[in-house]
């Protein structure tokens, strides 16, 4: 870009820098038309929302975290103390001894299926106890449990897609599909990063033919569900068809070991309360009439930990052990999930992630490139799914529009990739230290969660090229 000052023509980027991070009234001059139109609808948004308008909704984003991080470590600890948790790890363990395989089923199976139907990291909470009592490392059990949420398009049957598809002009069903077609081959990224996690280059040598197959397998029941069955319950399904084939390669291993059936009731009552809750009919719009305390996944898990705790017959002295466990354990990350919550919504709010992705429209028609690297910063910055598309998609859409671009893919690959990156929001990996016991040390985890989120990102950057 360049200004006109007499004869001399002069490189202008420089002059804009300083305005642009604030939003005032020189930001843009001599950008292209289209532009600046995005520019003018940036500093609205951001004026509109405000500081107070970001500590109000980060409030309530770190409400709903706690409440949900609060029931979920209750019913572990419940679980714990009542043996369900050694139960599972150790037919787990008879069903796959070698710890490649038990990471691949727990990444793109299981963790997937809890995160489709609950949402809000509950999938970490679940899982990472589980790969503790395997054998993992805190490390591999914090990184692996966040690899689980691969599916988070659809977590919590797909509330933050909903968001995306009403800001970007599309429906939830097309939204969906473009998000399951962006996703087929990023489930077989996360995968072989589970199996070279748990082994190495050994273990990918040994089951990296079997990942790349569940992967695909995983994604292929994501797209075909969102296509024509049920666009909500896409991730979920994809996550059984996984955890399916899994165990139908191991059909000869399961005719010798009979399931801990008393050991799963908790869970299948939980999956049979969200179930409930989330899906069609009076049930989940009576309980949201009720206020927030009383809708997503909280109260499920509270409720499921009460059956846990009938179930196994706790005494009053088990009981208040959980309860202490569960407070001393809760009450560490309280401060660090509302400092980053907060933190990250007033950076978004001040204008200066806003600003980057009108900055992003250089790309022209190459914006599809930028545009997984702006949806990965609002993933990154919001830790949710919802919060990125609230905060970006009318900036990715409004851009596309103006470039040329199809609004249809960059829709998708922002819903896809701040979804991905959300995994490594500060909050999360708050979740995930918790429930693994390495608070204080969220830096290790993100370093060793990072290499298949930014190959997640590079494989999107790559389809919004070519698509």
């Amino acid at each position: 870009m360049y200004w006109v000052t007499g004869s001399r023509r002069r490189r202008s980027w420089w002059r804009g820098w300083p305005c642009s991070c604030c939003g005032g009234p020189r930001c843009g001059r001599g950008w292209p038309r289209s532009r600046r139109r995005l520019r003018g609808a940036v500093v609205a948004r951001v004026g509109g929302f405000g500081a107070s308008g970001a500590f109000v909704a980060g409030a309530g984003t770190s409400g709903r975290v706690l409440y949900v991080l609060l029931g979920g470590l209750f019913l572990y600890n419940i679980l714990e103390r009542g043996g369900a948790v050694a139960a599972v790890s150790g037919y787990l363990g008879k069903l796959e001894p070698e710890r490649e395989g038990l990471a691949l089923v727990v990444v793109i199976g299981a963790a997937p299926f809890f995160e489709s139907v609950t949402g809000f990291g509950v999938a970490v909470v679940i899982s990472a106890p589980i790969l503790l009592a395997a054998g993992f490392s805190p490390l591999k059990a914090a990184v692996l449990s966040s690899w689980g949420q691969c599916a988070v398009p659809w977590g919590a049957l797909g509330i933050g897609t909903v968001i995306g598809a009403d800001l970007s002009g599309t429906t939830f069903g097309e939204l969906s599909d473009g998000s399951a077609l962006l996703s087929l081959p990023l489930f077989p990224v996360y995968a072989v990063a589970a199996v070279a996690l748990a082994g190495g280059w050994a273990g990918v040598r040994k089951r990296g033919g079997e990942a790349v197959l569940l992967g695909l397998v995983a994604g292929t029941a994501t797209l075909l569900t969102s296509l024509f069955v049920v666009p909500e319950l896409a991730g979920a399904v994809g996550g059984l068809a996984a955890t399916g084939a899994f165990l139908i390669l191991r059909r000869g291993r399961l005719r010798g070991s009979g399931p801990p059936i008393r050991a799963a009731l908790p869970y299948a009552f939980l999956l049979l309360l969200l179930v409930l809750a989330n899906g069609p009919g009076p049930i989940a719009g009576w309980l949201g009439s009720l206020g927030p305390a009383f809708s997503g996944p909280g109260p499920a898990l509270f409720l499921a930990a009460g059956f846990g705790a009938a179930l196994f017959g706790l005494g009053g002295g088990a009981l208040r052990s959980a309860a202490s466990g569960t407070l001393w354990q809760w009450l560490p990350t309280a401060g660090a999930v509302v400092t980053f919550v907060l933190a990250g919504g007033v950076v978004a709010a001040s204008g200066a992630a806003a600003m980057l992705a009108a900055a992003a429209t250089v790309f022209g028609p190459f914006y599809g490139v930028a545009a997984p690297v702006v949806g990965a910063l609002g993933g990154a910055l919001t830790g949710s799914n919802a919060a990125s598309n609230a905060l970006f998609m009318p900036l990715q859409v409004e851009a596309a529009r103006g470039l040329g671009v199809s609004e249809g893919l960059v829709a998708a690959v922002q819903n896809v990739s701040g979804s991905h990156a959300s995994m490594l929001a500060p909050q999360r990996v708050v979740l995930a230290a918790t429930a693994v016991g390495l608070l204080g040390r969220e830096g290790e985890i993100v370093r060793a969660a990072l290499l298949p989120v930014a190959a997640s990102v590079a494989v999107l950057a790559v389809a919004g090229a070519v698509l």
